[in-house]
């Protein structure tokens, strides 16, 4: 979404997005008569396919092992750990690639209970790389960035239940 210094921050930028990128409409806040119940978080890193799996699989264990997210509601913290404790329950199911944690929605990190955000209110998730920004020898690793070696795209689903106010 953004990068601001060590830290991609992400739900606050949604202009010029497509529905793969975000399904947000406003940036940091739901539409005006939404409420959502977070349950999940999850981090999916997409490892470039190009023949360097052994690459992919050494940028990935970086990546996870050495960044931290949080997740804001308004400007409380909700949860911040290591970025190893939010596995992405998705990728390929055969090994062909790489992946952070098994692919299945099941192996997901669960909040205890819901973490409701009301309508109009701020939130995001951030990754921050406590040790900087040197990933690999990538200066700043742009989720949107292509070009970066090991992977091409960076997304944070938070899965929960969307509850819309009578009109």
């Amino acid at each position: 979404d953004q990068i601001t210094g060590n830290t991609i921050k992400f739900f606050v930028n949604v202009q010029n997005k497509t529905k793969l990128e975000t399904n947000q409409q406003e940036a940091s806040v739901l539409s005006h008569y939404n409420t959502y119940e977070a349950r999940t978080l999850r981090v999916i890193v997409e490892p470039l396919d190009d023949g360097k799996v052994k690459d992919n699989d050494e940028f990935l264990t970086n990546f996870i092992y050495n960044s931290v997210t949080t997740f804001f509601v308004g400007e409380k913290i909700m949860i911040q750990a290591p970025t190893w404790m939010f596995p992405s329950g998705a990728g390929e199911a055969n090994n062909s690639g790489s992946t952070h944690g098994l692919a299945s929605p099941e192996a997901t990190f669960r909040f205890a209970e819901p973490v409701h955000v009301d309508s109009q209110q701020n939130f995001r998730v951030e990754i921050e790389f406590p040790h900087g920004t040197d990933v690999l020898g990538v200066a700043k690793p742009d989720p949107l960035d292509t070009n970066i070696e090991g992977f091409s795209r960076v997304w944070v689903l938070v899965d929960g239940y969307l509850t819309r106010d009578v009109q």
